[in-house]
Protein backbone atom coordinates (compact mmCIF):
# COMPACT_ATOMS: atom_id res chain seq x y z
CA UNK A 1 0.00 0.00 0.00
CA UNK A 2 2.82 2.68 0.79
CA UNK A 3 3.91 2.58 -2.80
CA UNK A 4 0.82 3.42 -4.37
CA UNK A 5 0.58 6.19 -2.12
CA UNK A 6 4.17 7.52 -2.82
CA UNK A 7 3.50 6.77 -6.48
CA UNK A 8 0.24 8.85 -6.31
CA UNK A 9 2.29 11.47 -4.26
CA UNK A 10 4.56 11.42 -7.02
CA UNK A 11 1.93 11.96 -9.56
CA UNK A 12 0.80 14.96 -8.01
CA UNK A 13 4.18 16.85 -7.70
CA UNK A 14 4.76 15.83 -11.74
CA UNK A 15 0.84 17.26 -12.40
CA UNK A 16 1.06 20.46 -10.51
CA UNK A 17 4.69 21.46 -12.48
CA UNK A 18 3.26 20.67 -15.32
CA UNK A 19 0.49 23.32 -14.71
CA UNK A 20 3.00 25.89 -14.20
CA UNK A 21 3.58 28.73 -16.38
CA UNK A 22 6.54 28.88 -18.25
CA UNK A 23 8.28 31.91 -15.81
CA UNK A 24 7.57 29.33 -12.75
CA UNK A 25 8.81 26.50 -13.95
CA UNK A 26 12.22 28.58 -15.37
CA UNK A 27 12.63 29.89 -11.63
CA UNK A 28 12.27 26.30 -10.64
CA UNK A 29 14.63 25.48 -13.03
CA UNK A 30 17.00 28.08 -12.48
CA UNK A 31 16.88 27.50 -8.60
CA UNK A 32 17.52 23.84 -8.80
CA UNK A 33 20.50 24.32 -11.15
CA UNK A 34 22.17 27.02 -8.73
CA UNK A 35 21.58 24.26 -6.22
CA UNK A 36 23.21 21.58 -8.18
CA UNK A 37 25.98 24.01 -9.22
CA UNK A 38 26.72 24.89 -5.48
CA UNK A 39 26.84 21.24 -5.06
CA UNK A 40 29.04 20.21 -7.28
CA UNK A 41 32.01 23.31 -6.97
CA UNK A 42 31.71 22.06 -3.02
CA UNK A 43 32.39 18.32 -4.20
CA UNK A 44 34.96 19.49 -6.58
CA UNK A 45 36.76 21.28 -3.80
CA UNK A 46 36.88 18.36 -1.15
CA UNK A 47 38.49 16.38 -3.98
CA UNK A 48 41.43 19.00 -4.28
CA UNK A 49 41.54 19.13 -1.13
CA UNK A 50 41.90 15.74 -0.21
CA UNK A 51 44.45 15.66 -3.54
CA UNK A 52 46.56 18.60 -2.79
CA UNK A 53 46.72 16.50 0.92
CA UNK A 54 47.82 13.49 -0.79
CA UNK A 55 50.11 15.25 -2.81
CA UNK A 56 52.03 16.90 -0.01
CA UNK A 57 52.26 14.09 2.41
CA UNK A 58 54.33 12.44 -0.88
CA UNK A 59 56.78 15.05 -0.99
CA UNK A 60 56.69 15.58 2.60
Amino acid sequence: MKTQENEFFIDKIITKYQSLSKKEKSNINLCLALIFTVFIIGQLYNGGEVFGAFLYNISH
